[in-house]
């Protein structure tokens, strides 16, 4: 742990040609943490007095440099090693805050250690699932925005054939079943924004409620409930516009999520 000092200084007119000059003392706390995973030494070093200030390297077992990413996260949270696919090898999971908006709290940097390469996966607003189904699960949430409406939806993923699979089928996983939204409170939560709001106002979010739930409807394979559940409670007269601008939007976060190559470490795909 290292401790740096940094000088900032601020003048002051206090009387005509007189300056006062008041310097403050701003520390920076340097954390440095090692970490051994299987034969791979991982040193992360990041400053707890900013954001995005954190760098990952790993070394081989021959102390070669096999990986190193720098300003990308805020602060180390925990690791851990466990196999995700049961094929007798482990990963290694980086849990690390980012902290920089409500709406992305954190990242996991997942490394499978059995490859020759080591290219990390990168899953943010993420948890591990484990001892609810046979293989350990990764769960990601999205945020919606604005965040005081508290509208989002989750998915899960598994680790498959070098790639980060989201789960379709609710009947073989028990943690994507889990997810499921309450028909009652989606309606409580639309129904207290009502009364706060006139909801087919140009400046109603309304449809941000709706895009949640026939989203995670969709990710649960069950995506006509969430359009049957549009039809019946939206009431405003543009709703043919809106409908189709939600097929548009809920199609994208889809087709996002669905996608290996989305969580291929961005500063590999960039």
């Amino acid at each position: 742990m290292l401790m740096k000092n940094k000088v900032v200084c601020f003048l002051s007119f206090f009387q005509i040609f007189v300056i006062s000059i008041e310097c403050v003392y701003a520390q920076d706390h340097i954390i440095e943490k090692e970490i051994t995973a299987d034969s791979y030494r991982i040193f992360l070093t990041y400053n707890d007095n900013s954001f995005f200030t954190g760098s990952a390297e790993i070394f081989d077992r021959y102390n070669n440099s096999v990986f190193y990413a720098d300003s990308f996260y805020t602060h180390y949270n925990s690791d851990t090693v466990i196999d995700l696919n049961a094929d007798g090898s482990r990963e290694l999971i980086l849990d690390l805050s980012t902290g920089a908006t409500m709406y992305d709290y954190n990242m996991f940097l997942i490394f499978d250690l059995s490859k020759k390469h080591i290219e990390p996966f990168e899953i943010h607003n993420a948890q591990l699932v484990n001892g609810i189904d046979e293989q350990p699960k990764i769960e990601s949430e999205v945020r919606l925005s604005p965040n005081y409406l508290g509208a989002g939806y989750a998915y899960s993923l598994k680790y498959e054939d070098g790639k980060m699979i989201l789960e379709t089928d609710p009947s073989e996983s028990k943690v994507l079943k889990s997810l499921d939204l309450n028909e009652r409170d989606i309606l409580e939560q639309i129904e207290g924004y009502e009364s706060e709001t006139d909801v087919c106002s140009e400046e109603s979010q309304i449809q941000v409620y709706y895009e949640a739930y026939i989203t995670q409807k969709k990710i649960l394979g069950q995506e006509s409930e969430g359009w049957k559940f549009f039809d019946s409670h939206y009431k405003c007269k543009d709703k043919k516009k809106i409908k189709e601008d939600l097929k548009r939007i809920v199609y994208e976060n889809y087709k996002y999520i669905s996608d290996p190559i989305n969580y291929k470490y961005s500063k590999l795909t960039n």
